[in-house]
């Protein structure tokens, strides 16, 4: 069974991988809803789509909480992937404070942006969702950079532990296989 510290500090790295890395960048107030299309299967440029979804929609989500974040997987792999960002009206705020119950209800729509996703890395569709949100990424805290260095020194030295456990076990193997094949010739030559 593995040890109690071991599984703290691999729910500690998940934890920090969640807070920082690709992905984790605060969008802007003005941005309302993201909608991913894109196929079930990787093949057909839907790879970087899917590598997007599983790996930094995660911190996307975890930055922005009040952005809705929604993901259709049921189109055909010719189809285009696509990730349509919904932005608010321009005037939302101003029409929301000052409307009351006798004036017309605004005609503003929300103005949506689609980045094309197939065949491209999910590494160029977050720089896209940057460039075209304006978003800015979350710099780790002096105390998350410290945690980071000691799960890091931490790592080192478990690889380091784990060579020299697989030398003991491999030089205790081969006694033991020695002493198995002495054992076979000494039974030989009473024979």
């Amino acid at each position: 069974m593995v040890s109690l510290s071991q599984r703290m500090r691999k729910l500690q790295t998940k934890l920090l991988a969640i807070r920082l890395g690709p992905g984790a960048v605060v969008l802007p107030k003005e941005v309302k809803r993201i909608h991913l299309r894109f196929a079930p299967k990787i093949n057909g440029g839907h790879m970087g789509p899917r590598r997007f979804w599983r790996q930094e929609l995660i911190r996307l989500k975890y930055h922005n909480p009040a952005v809705a974040m929604t993901v259709d997987r049921d189109i055909e792999q010719t189809d285009p992937a696509t990730m349509s960002v919904h932005f608010a009206p321009e005037d939302a705020s101003q029409t929301s404070g000052s409307a009351t119950a006798s004036s017309a209800p605004s005609t503003q729509t929300e103005r949506v942006e689609t980045i094309n996703m197939k065949n491209y890395t999910n590494s160029e569709i977050l720089d896209a969702l940057v460039q075209l949100t304006k978003a800015y990424p979350v710099e780790p805290t002096p105390e998350e950079r410290e945690e980071l260095a000691k799960l890091e020194e931490q790592r080192r030295k478990s690889e380091k532990d784990s060579k020299l456990s697989q030398e003991v076990r491999a030089r205790v193997k081969r006694e033991k296989e020695l002493l198995e094949q002495a054992r076979g010739d000494v039974a030989t030559q009473a024979a």
